[in-house]
């Protein structure tokens, strides 16, 4: 039972981190000064990270090459998923909202994918 308990614990904990990050993404998003969607390339350009994205009616696909990678996703998927949806929503529509998907790696390539959508 104790051993069961302790699995359901750390389910737990770990839903609970993934959300406070994705939060705390969006938040800064949200809060730093950007005129547009793409002022934010040159700060993680600093650090090695490459941010590309196609922007669409209902869609915003942000390409992010250079960040560590563990397994099949990024160290900071949450965060920067919240981050990524925080930025389409403060500069393309307020309905705009980046899910949890699969693992942010795509098979074979090495980047990780950002999706936001259009809410309706």
């Amino acid at each position: 039972m104790e051993s069961y308990v302790e699995v359901c614990n750390n389910i737990v904990t770990e839903a609970a981190n993934s959300v406070l990050m994705f939060e705390a993404g969006e938040q800064a998003a949200l809060m730093i000064k950007t005129l547009k969607i793409d002022d934010v390339n040159k700060e993680f350009e600093k650090e090695g990270i490459t941010i590309t994205s196609d922007i669409s009616e209902k869609k915003v696909i942000f390409h992010v090459t250079g960040l560590p990678i563990s397994g099949n996703k990024c160290r900071y998927c949450d965060i920067l998923r919240g981050f990524f949806g925080g930025l389409s929503k403060k500069h393309i529509d307020a309905r705009f909202y980046c899910k949890k998907g699969e693992e942010c790696i795509i098979k074979g390539a090495n980047e990780c994918v950002f999706i936001a959508e259009l809410i309706e």
